[in-house]
């Protein structure tokens, strides 16, 4: 009997059946719309020769797409490159020029040259070490004599917990190793030694023969930069300021390259900015820059995530081109896409080795493709169609426009890795535009004993506690609040010869304590100015540290670096003037 499917839900079952087995009587209608294999086999050889059933669709479709549409152009197989190179061989600041070898140091300690602090803890180190020279030399029984002579002195803070408990465990068991270290340097330690009671001619010759030198060639080993005060630091600026003189004048010009602005520490292609400056007769140049032709053999492109040519190779699965999310206005994201899908197999790369220290500019490059063309590639803004963006990558800042820009990159002779130790100093220059003025706050000074400690001053703006002369008087006069002591004032002054510019001066506390900090104290007072444009709204932390990195010879390089970062916004200090407070009772 036929049954339409529409009065399937009219039917009844009038038998009688068991609860358990009725599942398996009632009518059940299911409705399947998708194909799945099945695979039957535990052999795959067929499945994975991928085979077409239809090649001629697939052609029709490749014919529709214009995949017939061939092209003559012919792939690279040859490029060379003209370029000019040049080495600076001057570095300048502070109006001064100083010789540089990029092949004996790093630009970094060069620039940012500081050495040590002389505090306790260093004077105690060259101590410990030279008494560890006489011991060596089987003359350790003069070492009282030289602790009398040269004693270990300290002037420590009194909240230096670490520094006063270094003072009194050292005592005066060890001399003043840099005092010896003066001393051997100006002469007075062989006249010292000379004068020694009961000392025999061989011990002061080993003295001042073995043990002194020695001792000097140490310590400028382990500081190299103590003798060289020269750097670019600028403290109306807070950062260093040099440049590099280039060897080849252009036009009765001397070409530089500017770091007016150097404050990070790391020292790149991009810190540098192209500048001219008259030419200084006083130093001859050479006649031309080095002309280098450079032949390669072009390899292509390669990235993350690339389409292979191969059917079965499979792509990076960490980038996914196919996968990439984005609207109507996403147009980076399409571009990406657009490239990597679609003109990935047309960029080649060409390996160009440079020494360091070297300004270089490629002038064109010659491309020959394997049916023997040679192409001509010039940099973009020589195009007369493409001129007007003058797009070029790595390509320095000019200060001045140039009726002929330049296509230039330099390689600074930077340090790959730079060890940096916990900050010796630091500092926050804040804005306080309720007193219109700038706190240097110090939160982190030297300590005596090596290293640094923190500072955290919380003094009470005023004694709240007060006892009248009459004690009917419900208020009394305050003629200033009191801020911390690690709370050093910028004070607003004009410059000279100008009514509306203004400089910040440090200035100081009435009965408040000197800064501790060698960035607030290296300028004398009167004299520590500090351009007003270099504290914006949201402050500068400057911090100073030690640094240690190695160089292409195997040589080490130990000094004294600054850093300037964003500070943490304005604040307000709590000084106020000429206030009426009520008097608060003792109870």
């Amino acid at each position: 009997m036929a049954i339409e499917l529409t009065k399937f839900s009219n039917l009844k079952i009038t038998t009688k059946v068991n609860l358990p087995d009725y599942k398996f009587i009632k009518p059940l209608i299911s409705n399947r719309n998708r194909l799945e294999g099945l695979p039957r086999t535990d052999e795959f050889d067929r499945t994975l020769r991928a085979e077409v059933a239809d090649p001629l669709w697939m052609l029709c479709r490749q014919w529709q797409l214009g995949e017939f549409q061939g092209e003559d152009a012919g792939t690279a197989y040859q490029a060379k490159i003209l370029s000019e190179h040049q080495q600076p061989g001057l570095v300048q600041f502070k109006e001064n020029s100083f010789a540089y070898d990029a092949s004996a140091s790093p630009l970094e300690p060069f620039i940012e040259n500081e050495g040590p602090d002389i505090d306790f803890y260093l004077r105690l180190q060259m101590g410990r070490q030279f008494c560890k020279f006489l011991k060596d030399s089987a003359l350790q029984d003069l070492q009282p004599d030289f602790s009398r002579q040269y004693p270990l002195t300290a002037d420590v803070h009194a909240e230096d917990r670490e520094a006063l408990y270094l003072t009194q465990s050292v005592g005066d068991s060890m001399p003043d190793g840099y005092q010896l270290l003066q001393a051997i340097e100006d002469g007075s330690y062989a006249s010292f030694v000379n004068h020694l009671p009961a000392i025999a001619a061989t011990t002061a010759e080993q003295l001042i023969g073995e043990v002194a030198p020695q001792f000097e060639k140490w310590f400028h080993y382990l500081y190299p930069s103590h003798n060289d005060h020269k750097n670019a630091w600028m403290p109306n600026r807070m950062q260093y300021n040099f440049g590099m003189e280039l060897p080849h004048p252009e036009g009765r010009q001397t070409v530089i390259l500017d770091a007016e602005a150097y404050v990070s520490g790391k020292i790149d292609w991009m810190t540098f900015d192209e500048n001219r400056k008259p030419l200084n007769s006083t130093r001859p140049a050479t006649d031309k820059p080095e002309t280098l032709v450079q032949t390669f053999m072009p390899t292509p492109l390669q990235y993350s995530g690339m389409p292979h040519p191969r059917f079965w190779q499979m792509e990076d699965s960490r980038v996914d081109l196919g996968k990439i999310q984005t609207g109507t206005s996403g147009l980076l994201s399409l571009l990406v896409a657009e490239y990597g899908l679609t003109y990935s197999n047309d960029w080649f790369v060409l390996p160009y080795e440079m020494q360091m220290n070297t300004l270089c500019e490629v002038k064109g490059i010659m491309v020959t493709d394997v049916f023997g063309q040679n192409i001509l590639v010039e940099p973009t803004f020589k195009d007369p169609e493409m001129n007007w963006h003058e797009f070029a990558c790595f390509r320095h800042t000019e200060r001045q426009n140039l009726t002929s820009p330049r296509n230039r990159f330099y390689l600074a002779p930077a340090s790959y890795k730079i060890q940096q130790g916990d900050p010796l100093e630091q500092i926050n220059f804040m804005r306080d535009e309720m007193t219109n003025m700038v706190w240097a706050i110090e939160s982190i000074v030297p300590s005596a004993a090596g290293g640094n400690r923190q500072i955290k001053a919380n003094a009470k703006r005023y004694e709240e506690q007060f006892t009248p002369a009459d004690p009917e008087a419900k208020i009394r006069y305050l003629l200033g609040t009191s801020v911390p002591e690690n709370w050093i004032p910028f004070v607003p002054v004009h410059k000279d010869l100008a009514r509306q510019e203004v400089r910040l001066q440090r200035a100081r506390i009435p009965n408040a304590p000197p800064p501790l900090s060698k960035l607030l104290t290296e300028q004398p007072p009167g004299k520590h100015l500090i351009e007003e444009e270099e504290v914006p709204r949201a402050g500068v932390i400057v911090k100073r540290s030690y640094k240690r990195t190695r160089w292409l010879n195997g040589a080490t390089f130990l000094w004294i670096g600054r850093t300037k970062t964003t500070g943490k916004g304005e604040g307000w200090s709590g000084l106020m003037f000429d206030q009426l407070l009520p008097i608060k009772s003792a109870e």
